[in-house]
Parts: C-alpha cells; structure tokens; sequence
C-alpha cells in the first residue's frame, strides 16, 4: 500500500504517451490547424490535449487508490466546462467538445483501460468494473477542459494584441 502512489506519475505518463500516439487526435490537431488558418498550431493543440489526458489519468490513478466515487469528478467537471464556455469562444467550445470523443480513442481505450481494469481488480476493496471503467468518463471531460481553458488564453492573448494595437495607433 506503501508504493501505490507511484501508479500516478505512471497513470501520467501512459495517459501522455497514449494521446500523443492517438491518429484521431493528430488528424483533428490537422484539421484545426488548417481551418483556423493556423492561428491554432497542431503542436499547441496535441500537448494541450495529451497532458490534459495525462492528468486525467493520474486523477483516475488517484481515485483509484483512496477510493473516491467518479461523480465527484465528473459533476464539478462538467460545471466548470459550462462556467469555461461562458468565457470562451464559440470555435474552442466546439473544439472542446470533438476533443472529448477524438480523445477517447483506439489507443487510450486499449491501453489504459487495461491497466486501470487490472490495477483495480488487484487492489484490495476496488471493483474493476466500476473502478477501471469510471476512467474513460474523466478522459472525456479532460481534453473538454483543457480546451476551454487553451480558449481562455488565447481570449486573453487576444485582448492583450487589441490593448497594444489601439495604444500604438
């Protein structure tokens, strides 16, 4: 029980590692890229999404180990990415929203439910089926958050360009 926290930075790492390989991610990272003429590079979208992924999986590592019921996650999750869409544009929303089912793919669902299904199944007072499988609910919402919030920063980055522009003119 001792060395159970070193499943976090693993979950980390497998969450990283999987969404960065994951093809349906790299073809949406295109496909924003090229409709938004570039201002949202492929590079800045795949890391936003495989660390948000990332720490998902941690936090589902995490849950996991304390034993934490999923809907505390997903419930205040969900809220925060209706309070983030107050504040975002309309095109990161719509991003936010493909990127939750794009995420979810082949390579993270093979991979990481696997583990998560086997580590649960060995811990002690876990239930690999509502244990393992609650990860995929939280892989959803993360890449959603992570999302609106990249929104959020380039909203601010935006306002930024607005302030220098009418101050130099």
């Amino acid at each position: 029980m001792d060395r159970l926290w070193v499943l976090i930075p693993i979950g980390f790492v497998l969450g990283f590692v999987a969404t960065f390989a994951e093809p349906a991610v790299r073809i949406l990272n295109h496909e924003v890229e090229k409709v938004s003429g570039g201002y949202i590079p492929q590079k800045v979208m795949l890391y936003t999404l495989s660390i948000g992924v990332a720490l998902s999986i941690a936090l589902s590592m995490l849950r996991m180990i304390v034993g934490i019921p999923l809907w505390y996650f997903i419930i205040p999750g969900y809220l925060l990415a209706l309070v983030l869409m107050r504040f975002s544009t309309k095109s990161f929303t719509a991003i936010a929203f493909d990127s939750g089912g794009v995420a979810t793919g082949p390579m993270t669902v093979t991979f990481i439910v696997a583990m998560t299904v086997g580590i649960a199944s060995v811990l002690e007072g876990r239930d690999p089926l509502l244990d393992g499988f609650g990860m995929i609910a939280l892989v959803a919402l993360s890449p959603i958050l992570s999302v609106l919030t990249l929104g959020l920063l380039y909203g601010r980055k935006e306002k930024e360009n607005e302030r220098t522009f009418e101050s130099d003119s």
